[in-house]
């Protein structure tokens, strides 16, 4: 290998190795820069083939057999095919602000397919490259098709730009104009010299004879010139105040119009909430009496029904020294909306439930003196029927010995005044109730049911109680409920069946309170229930219990009784 040859790979090396190191440079900054919209992807996929294109470039150069050497050439032949599609797509998303449908996508990728199978098929035929071996290469017709091609691509990406640049740059200086247009049109102006051998004759006249091409370094100038137009003259439509609003509202749908509100932009959750319907949402928005308040004011929050969407947006007006433009912040509150219907609606039927309530409220208002009065009228009922009947008993028993023991007389005549007032107390005790305080236990159930059935031995009724379970805890309504049930059965017993022995059972269990009564009273052939006996079950019933009434002729009366709910 001679020395120009060596100095020919070496200066493609470390050129090439430069250019990919700015290249990449380039990339990540106006990746990180940018808004991520659809020029700038196919921007970067631009930026990709070309890099592609220059590691290609390299490995070709240094490839030491016919065969590796091939093999890159086919590849770096790919990348250029990738990039003409590329800068097309480009250019028409910088210009229309949305990608090529899809019809004519596939279109436009079929010919760089068929441009990269001319060359892959060239051992075949020899087209594309007319000679080719190791230190040197020829081209054939399919070549000149192939760039042909591949100009058109760009100068149409290009025709894009332009529409862009007039609108754009209108209010630049001239340099900055034709400096973002040399982005475009000097690596096409070279690499058509270098096709055409004109930049070889140039080269060799000054003495140089190391010559390469030098298209894809001259993409590198391409890079460094969009990097700088993005920072200082927002190439890709953000002017720093758009982008700060979007950089710190990425969760909310943002869209930015042109001074003639047409969409310029919209970012991926407008885009995913709206879709392709962006341009019927604006005009929906900027009504001509939204344009006439914009004018006065620099902020507008206007709420709108669009495809069945409730939705808040804000317009805020950015200007700047280019043009005025409008960002549009939306709010979907669709579903606030939604259960704010709902809360509506259960209010509506809260406040009737509430109207019915208070009709019903009202109605008991007017009873319940009549319910008072019913309460009343059974408890004195119980208290005066027992009270009366131990008193009667015990006046009895003074009458039958006030000639034949004047003692046992008088003494049941003093049995019955204290009947009296007990009586008297109890009714008293109707209206006044004991302080809810009081521990209602088994203990003082017995105590009390002991001294009930104490005045009813004053009578000459021979009386037992049974009591189990005095440790218990019992309802104050439980409670009350078995003390006037037994004193109600014992009253029935003394005035009904003549009974001489009365036998009380109370069981206080865990779960429930088991009550059993038992007399030897003369019993009937059929049970008659009276206001006594139906009161009993309907006090029961207060406190989920059950009774069991039995009776025959000449057997005594018995009643079981069962309180399950404690």
């Amino acid at each position: 290998m001679d020395l120009i040859l060596k100095q020919e790979i070496a200066t493609i090396c470390i050129v090439h190795i430069i250019a990919i190191i700015i290249s990449i440079i380039a990339f990540v900054i106006l990746y990180m820069k940018a808004n991520r919209d659809h020029a700038l992807k196919s921007f970067l996929v631009l930026q990709i083939s070309m890099i592609a294109w220059m590691v290609f470039k390299i490995f070709k150069t240094v490839s030491h057999t016919e065969m590796i050497r091939w093999s890159f050439i086919v590849a770096y032949y790919a990348c250029t095919c990738i990039l003409e599609v590329a800068f097309l797509e480009f250019g028409y998303a910088y210009y229309k602000g949305k990608p090529l449908s899809k019809k004519i996508r596939f279109f436009i990728y079929i010919l760089p397919i068929v441009q990269f199978l001319f060359v892959l098929t060239n051992p075949y035929h020899y087209l594309f490259y007319k000679t080719y071996d190791f230190w040197g290469d020829s081209f054939g017709i399919l070549f000149y098709i192939h760039t042909a091609l591949e100009y058109i691509f760009i100068l149409v990406g290009t025709y894009f730009c332009s529409k862009v640049f007039k609108e754009h740059f209108k209010n630049k200086n001239v340099f900055y104009k034709y400096l973002v247009v040399s982005a475009i049109v000097v690596p096409l102006i070279l690499n058509f010299l270098y096709i055409t051998k004109v930049i070889h004759s140039v080269i060799f006249s000054l003495g140089i004879f190391v010559i390469f091409d030098i298209t894809p370094i001259v993409f590198t100038w391409a890079s460094l010139i969009f990097v700088y137009a993005t920072f200082k003259h927002d190439f890709f439509s953000l002017s720093p105040i758009m982008r700060h609003e979007i950089v710190h509202k990425l969760d909310t749908p943002i869209g930015i119009l042109n001074s003639a509100f047409e969409v310029s932009y919209i970012n991926e959750r407008l885009e995913t909430m709206i879709s392709e319907d962006i341009e019927n949402l604006a005009k929906e928005i900027f009504s001509e009496d939204i344009k006439k308040e914009l004018r006065k004011k620099d902020e507008i929050q206007k709420e709108i029904v669009f495809n069945k969407l409730m939705l808040i947006v804000t317009i805020k007006v950015i200007k700047s020294i280019q043009e005025t433009q409008y960002a549009l912040i939306i709010r979907d509150i669709s579903p606030y909306k939604s259960i704010e219907t709902k809360i509506i609606n259960k209010q509506n039927d809260l406040n009737a439930a509430n109207k019915k309530l208070e009709d019903t409220i009202k109605v008991l208002k007017e009873t319940s003196k009549a319910g008072a009065r019913n309460y009343v009228a059974r408890e004195l009922h119980d208290i005066i029927g027992h009270s009366l009947v131990v008193t009667i008993k015990l006046l009895e028993v003074a009458k039958l010995y006030f000639n034949k023991d004047k003692k046992l007389s008088i003494e049941a005549l003093n049995n019955a005044t204290l009947s009296i007032d007990t009586g008297i107390k109890d009714m008293n005790g109707v209206s006044t109730k004991e302080s809810l305080n009081n521990t209602y236990t088994g203990e003082l159930l017995k105590k009390d049911l002991t001294k009930m059935i104490e005045h009813v031995e004053k009578v000459g009724v021979k009386t037992k109680l049974h009591f189990k379970g005095t440790l218990y805890i019992i309802e104050e309504k439980v409670f009350d409920i078995i003390k006037k049930v037994c004193t109600e059965l014992v009253t029935n017993s003394l005035k009904h069946s003549q009974a001489s022995e009365v036998f009380i059972s109370v069981n206080i269990k865990k779960t429930s309170i088991d009550v059993l009564f038992v007399d030897n009273g003369i019993g009937s052939e059929q049970l008659v229930k009276g206001n006594g006996l139906t009161g009993i079950e309907d006090r029961l019933k207060l406190v989920g219990g059950e009774v069991q009434f039995n009776t025959s002729k000449g057997e005594g009366f018995m009643s079981n009784i069962v309180i399950k709910e404690r």
